[in-house]
C-alpha cells in the first residue's frame, strides 16, 4: 500500500510539472527538454498570470512579468529582461498591454544601452542611446512615436558629431556636422513638407531621403523633387523622382477628363502602359481632389521596366495640376510606398 501511494504521489507531481514548465527553443517554439533553450513557469494569481522565463543552460532568469489575457497575451505592470549572465537587459511598465513611462535598455556588460519614455505605446518624451563604452550617442525627443524637436548624435569618444531638428521623424531644416574634434565641417538643410501656393495646395515628401531638385515658375510652374540614390542588387545607382506640374486651366471648364487625356497621350505615343486607371467613384482612388484621374503604368528605358504613376486633377481655383512619380521596378518592394506618402498627402492648403 505504501508503495502504491508513493507512485501516486510521484506521477501527481510529474503531471504538475508538464503543465506548469512549458520549453521553448531559440525562436520560442514550443518544443522538448531536450532541443529547449528556454523554459517557462506559469501560475494564475490574484487574476493575473505570473510568467517567468529562464535560459535552460543556467537557470537564469531570462524574463519576469505579468498578464491579463494570455490569448491574446496583454502585459501589465513592471517586466524585466535579463541577458543570460544574468545582467539586467529591459526593464519597464506596461498597461492593458502597451509600454508606460521610463524604460531602460542595458547591454551585456552593464551599462546602460537606451532610456526611453512611452506614453500609450508610444514613444513620447526624452530619448538617449549610448554606445557600450557608456558615452552617449543620440540625444532627442519622440512625440506619439514620431522623432521631433532638437536632436544631438555624438561621435563614439564623445564628441559631437551633428545637431539639428526633427519635424514628425524627418530631419527639418538647417543641420550641422562636425568631426570628432567637433568643429564644423558643413551644414545641410533639409525639408519635407511644401506648401505649393500656385495650386493652393500641400505636399509631404516620403522622408528626409528627398530633397527639392529644381523650381521654375516660367510658363508651366514646375516642382522636381528626386531622392538620394539607391543601389539595386546589381549594384546600380537608381535616383526617383517626384515631379509635379501647374498651370492655368480655365480653357477646360472643369473638365478633368479632356485635361487627363491631353496629358496622357505624349506618354502612351512614347510606349508608357497603363495599367491601372481610377476615379472618385473607385473605391481605391486614393485623392481627396475628387475631380481627377489616377492611374499606375509601366515602361521601358535602357533595359530596365519602369513604375510610373500619372496623376492629372483640377483644383476649385482651375489650375491644373499633373504628378509623376517614376521608380525602376526593381526597387519597388522595397521602396513604392514611400510615393503612397507623398500621394496621400495632396490636400487643399
Amino acid at each position: 500500500m505504501k508503495i502504491q501511494t508513493l507512485l501516486i504521489i510521484l506521477l501527481s507531481c510529474n503531471i504538475v510539472y508538464s503543465q506548469d514548465t512549458t520549453y521553448f527553443n531559440s525562436k520560442w517554439e514550443q518544443t522538448e527538454l531536450s532541443n529547449a533553450e528556454f523554459y517557462r513557469l506559469q501560475v494564475k494569481k490574484d487574476g493575473l498570470w505570473m510568467r517567468t522565463d529562464f535560459f535552460t543552460n543556467n537557470n537564469q532568469i531570462q524574463m519576469t512579468g505579468a498578464f491579463t489575457s494570455l490569448n491574446p497575451e496583454i502585459k501589465e505592470g513592471y517586466f524585466e529582461w535579463f541577458h543570460a549572465n544574468g545582467n539586467l537587459k529591459h526593464k519597464g511598465n506596461y498597461s492593458l498591454g502597451k509600454e508606460e513611462g521610463e524604460h531602460h535598455w542595458y547591454i551585456e556588460n552593464g551599462n546602460l544601452e537606451a532610456r526611453e519614455f512611452y506614453k500609450n505605446g508610444l514613444l513620447n518624451g526624452a530619448f538617449e542611446e549610448y554606445y557600450s563604452n557608456g558615452n552617449i550617442s543620440k540625444r532627442t525627443v519622440f512625440i506619439k512615436g514620431l522623432q521631433n524637436g532638437s536632436t544631438i548624435y555624438y561621435h563614439e569618444k564623445g564628441s559631437k558629431h551633428s545637431e539639428g531638428d526633427f519635424l514628425n521623424g524627418n530631419r527639418d531644416g538647417e543641420w550641422k556636422y562636425f568631426n570628432e574634434l567637433e568643429e564644423l565641417l558643413g551644414t545641410n538643410f533639409f525639408k519635407t513638407e511644401y506648401e505649393i501656393p500656385e495650386a493652393n495646395m500641400f505636399l509631404k515628401l516620403p522622408n528626409d531621403e528627398w530633397y527639392l531638385a529644381h523650381q521654375s515658375s516660367t510658363g508651366t510652374t514646375q516642382y522636381i523633387f528626386k531622392r538620394n540614390e539607391i543601389t539595386n542588387s546589381e549594384g546600380q545607382k537608381i535616383v526617383p523622382a517626384i515631379m509635379l506640374y501647374i498651370e492655368d486651366v480655365t480653357k477646360y471648364n472643369g473638365d478633368a477628363t479632356l485635361f487627363s487625356i491631353n496629358k496622357r497621350t505624349p506618354f502612351i505615343e512614347k510606349g508608357i502602359k497603363i495599367n491601372t486607371t481610377l476615379i472618385q467613384s473607385n473605391e481605391d482612388y486614393p485623392l481627396s481632389y475628387k475631380n481627377g484621374y489616377f492611374m499606375k503604368a509601366t515602361y521601358l528605358s535602357n533595359g530596365e521596366k519602369h513604375i510610373f504613376y500619372m496623376i492629372h486633377f483640377i483644383t476649385s481655383n482651375n489650375k491644373g495640376v499633373q504628378l509623376y512619380l517614376d521608380m525602376t521596378e526593381d526597387i519597388a518592394d522595397e521602396y513604392e510606398t514611400e510615393f503612397w506618402t507623398t500621394i496621400k498627402s495632396l490636400k487643399k492648403l
